[in-house]
C-alpha cells in the first residue's frame, strides 16, 4: 500500500506543484485550513504531514502543537517562506521533523519525504495490530498507547519480534533486568499479568500463551 500524506496548505498553485510532484508515488489529501485537516487526522492517522507555517484559521505552529498532544511519532515536516533561523527552529522545538524553506524544488521535497519517511519505518515492528516503536519506547494496540513500564515494554519487545517462538524464562529474565537480577521468580509472572491486562483494556485478546516450565509465547492472530 502506498503512504498516506496529509498536506495543509492554503495556496492553490503550491498544492498543485504538491499533486504533480506526489502523483503515482504516495496517497495525498490537502487541506487549506487546520479544521478540515483535524477532521480528517481524528478519522484516519497519515503516515507524514505536510504543514504550511501561515494558513487562514491557525497557524502551522498551533497545527503542529496540537498534532504532537495527540500523536507523538506521525512525522511533520514544516514548510515556510520564513527563512530565518527563529522560525526554523521554533518549528522544531514544536515538534517538527524537518522544515523547509519556500520556494523549493519537486526533487529536494521527495528526498525530503522519502528520507522522513523511512526514518519514521525504522525500529518499528508491527504485527496484529501491535507495534513497537523503539524510538519512543512505546508500544501500540491498534493506535492505543499502551503505556507500559520499561520493563514491559522490553517484555513485549522481545515477544513480538520472535513471534511464534516459545522465549524461555530467563532469556526474559535477561532481557528486562539483566543478569545479575536477583529477586523472585513470580516477578516475570507478575509483570505478564499486567502485560495481558493493559492489552485487554485496549480491545485485544489473548495473545501471550503460558508454556508452563518454559517460558512465555506472542502468538499472531
Amino acid at each position: 500500500m502506498k503512504e498516506r500524506i496529509y498536506i495543509v496548505e492554503d495556496d492553490e498553485g503550491i498544492r498543485d506543484v504538491y499533486d504533480g510532484a506526489f502523483d503515482g508515488l504516495y496517497d495525498t489529501e490537502m487541506f487549506e485550513n487546520g479544521r478540515d485537516f483535524f477532521a480528517a487526522f481524528s478519522a484516519q492517522r497519515p503516515d507524514l504531514v505536510i504543514l504550511d507555517i501561515m494558513l487562514p484559521d491557525m497557524d502551522g505552529y498551533t497545527i503542529l502543537t496540537k498534532i504532537r498532544e495527540t500523536d507523538e511519532r506521525v512525522p511533520v515536516i514544516c514548510v515556510s517562506a520564513r527563512t530565518d533561523e527563529m522560525s526554523f527552529v521554533k518549528g522544531l522545538n514544536k515538534g517538527a521533523d524537518d522544515y523547509m524553506a519556500k520556494p523549493f524544488s519537486v526533487l529536494e521535497l521527495l528526498a525530503r519525504v522519502k528520507a522522513n519517511l523511512r526514518r519514521a519505518g525504522q525500529n518499528i515492528t508491527s504485527v496484529d495490530g501491535f507495534s513497537v516503536d523503539a524510538n519512543l519506547w512505546k508500544v501500540f494496540y491498534e493506535g492505543k498507547d499502551l503505556h507500559l513500564t520499561l520493563k514491559e515494554f522490553r517484555l513485549m519487545q522481545m515477544l513480538i519480534g520472535r513471534a511464534g517462538v516459545t522465549v524461555g524464562r530467563e532469556e526474559l529474565f535477561c532481557c528486562a533486568w539483566g543478569e545479575d537480577f536477583m529477586g523472585e521468580t513470580r516477578t516475570l509472572d507478575m509483570h505478564i499479568a499486567a502485560l495481558r491486562e493493559k492489552i485487554r483494556q485496549a480491545g485485544g485478546g489473548d495473545c501471550i500463551v503460558t508454556v508452563r516450565g518454559v517460558g512465555y509465547r506472542f502468538e499472531s492472530r
